[in-house]
């Protein structure tokens, strides 16, 4: 069985020169040219374009090749480097960003062309390829100062992000540098200090018989180390706390009330409090109707889901529905505002209109 090649024709297991394969020569390079994206070893590479362009060996093709346009590929697929050559060659040309537009529906646009004109490069039939190249072309022509200048702009934006993470390292290999100098100035301290309690012992004075402490603490946070001396008790200092936590205990006037936390409040009511239970009668589970017996033995009725329930509750929605509702109120109020009786003729029939479609919708 044949092995199948990749969509545009690619071979880049096996030289179409010397007929070499990867699998019998494992350190085999293959490269291949952008003009035409046909592969060969490198070996065939340097022996037919050493000396001077040459036409490619692959069969059909017509194109003339340099020994310079050859490279080796980055992705193991000719199909995909073709096509991330072609975006960055578009890439190249079309680079203006959203503030060179008024709108971003213009920018939108602008996209939606610059990714439609590298479809037809990739993947349209070699007229479209002609129409796209002619177009890309003539947009060069057209925009070159702004192309210009928005590379420029691109490499002075790279330059300071260059910069910037320069600086980053240089901060973060100078705070390594301070951490290590820190942890090697607390070693020697404990060094020290090991060896002035041992000489006090050797001499028979003990910690507490000292004037001065041996240790101090030492208060080590991010990035720095703050030591306080003379951790000894002192009365003077423990008097002036005590009288700090004092004043600190009285109230001082002319200070702005702190502002309370609000009540907590319930869930959102979307409906504002209202209640919507019946008010004129009771709905009781388990009603039935000789009409609707046969229904609910009906496979078809019970597996949509259907509830007799919610059946029952409409009924008797609808049959109180109107118990509160005075129709010569309501023709006194009508004519009161003006509207009427054909206006109120009209209104009542597109709402009776409305309550049957949406009854033989829910039915």
């Amino acid at each position: 069985m044949a092995r199948p090649l990749d969509p545009l024709g690619f071979e880049d297991e096996m030289c179409p020169v010397c007929k070499s394969r990867k699998y019998l020569n494992p350190d085999i390079v293959f490269v291949f040219n952008p003009e035409c994206y046909h592969s060969m070893c490198l070996n065939c590479a340097n022996r037919l374009f050493n000396d001077g362009p040459n036409q490619c060996p692959h069969a059909g093709c017509n194109k003339t090749l340099r020994r310079k346009g050859f490279r080796s590929a980055f992705f193991g697929d000719l199909a995909v480097e073709r096509e991330v050559d072609i975006r960055r060659r578009v890439a190249a040309v079309f680079n203006q960003v959203e503030e060179d537009f008024e709108t971003l529906q213009d920018y939108n646009n602008y996209l939606q062309m610059v990714e439609d004109l590298t479809f037809e490069l990739v993947n349209g039939t070699d007229e479209r390829r002609r129409q796209a190249e002619a177009q890309l072309q003539a947009w060069e022509a057209e925009h070159r100062q702004d192309i210009e200048r928005n590379k420029k702009a691109g490499r002075e934006a790279d330059e300071m992000s260059r910069k910037r993470l320069a600086a980053e390292r240089d901060a973060a290999r100078q705070r390594r540098i301070e951490a290590i100098k820190e942890a090697e100035e607390e070693k020697r301290e404990r060094v020290r200090s090991r060896e002035m309690e041992l000489d006090n012992l050797a001499k028979g004075i003990t910690t507490t018989t000292t004037t001065e402490p041996a240790t101090k603490v030492q208060l080590k946070r991010r990035g720095q180390v703050n030591r306080v001396a003379e951790a000894a008790p002192n009365p003077a200092a423990s008097a002036m706390a005590t009288g700090a936590s004092e004043v600190e205990r009285l109230s001082i006037r002319g200070l702005k009330e702190k502002p309370k936390a609000p009540a907590p409040q319930g869930p959102y009511d979307p409906f504002g409090g209202m209640d919507f239970a019946p008010s004129r009668y009771k709905l009781h589970g388990g009603l039935t109707h000789p009409l609707i017996e046969k229904y609910r033995l009906d496979r078809q009725h019970v597996a949509g889901g259907y509830s007799f329930d919610d059946f029952a509750a409409r009924a008797l929605y609808e049959a109180f529905a109107g118990l509160g509702v005075f129709v010569a109120d309501e023709k006194e109020a009508g004519s009161g505002s003006g509207i009427g009786l054909s206006q109120e003729t009209t209104m009542a029939a597109g709402i009776a209109a409305v309550d049957d479609a949406d009854r033989m919708d829910l039915d």
